[in-house]
């Protein structure tokens, strides 16, 4: 039995549709993938947040420019590098909790205070990473981070070796003797 046969005059051979099927199926899964493949490096994350920092920083004193806030820590999760993406997105999704807080609700306030203090972890971690991999520090997410004390080893200090002054004996004065 021929396998290529084909069944009526306008049919392709099952064989060949079999074959295109799993091709185009390859295809477009491979397009996906490369669509959607963002690059989560170190080196372009640090580049967006040097750039980002000074915005992530208050005052924010104009409605919107929470909201803004909140957009560039989206924009930035979405390139965040793995090894700091889950700490990233606690950060982010505090932003958006703060932003949404109803002052007037003691509740509402609340808890953002909860989120806040679960999310502490998270942006000293975040800040660690920024400073040591990217030189840059972030500002105060949760407000209890403050600065953060990056140790770098020191380097021995060059050293110069000047040459030894000869060491110089005294000998004690002996008492003059009066003259007759």
């Amino acid at each position: 039995m021929n396998s290529l046969r084909r069944s009526s005059s306008n049919e392709r051979p099952r064989r060949f549709d079999a074959a295109v099927a799993v091709f185009a199926a390859t295809l477009a899964t491979g397009s996906l993938a490369a669509c959607s493949d963002t690059d989560r490096s170190a080196e372009r994350f640090c580049g967006e947040i040097a750039r980002e920092v000074p915005f992530l920083e208050g005052p924010f004193v104009e409605p919107g420019d929470i909201d803004d806030l909140v957009d560039r820590y989206e924009k930035l999760d979405r390139i965040t590098p793995l090894a700091i993406e889950d700490e990233w997105r606690t950060i982010t999704e505090l932003m958006k909790l703060a932003s949404d807080v109803d002052p007037s609700d003691p509740r509402s306030r609340q808890e953002v205070a909860d989120a806040a203090y679960k999310a502490e972890r998270s942006a000293r971690d975040v800040a660690i990473w920024v400073e040591t991999t990217c030189g840059v520090a972030m500002p105060d997410v949760v407000g209890v981070e403050g600065s953060v004390p990056v140790t770098i080893p020191p380097q021995a200090p060059a050293t110069t070796m000047t040459p030894a002054t000869p060491a110089t004996t005294m000998t004690p004065a002996t008492p003059a003797t009066p003259s007759p």
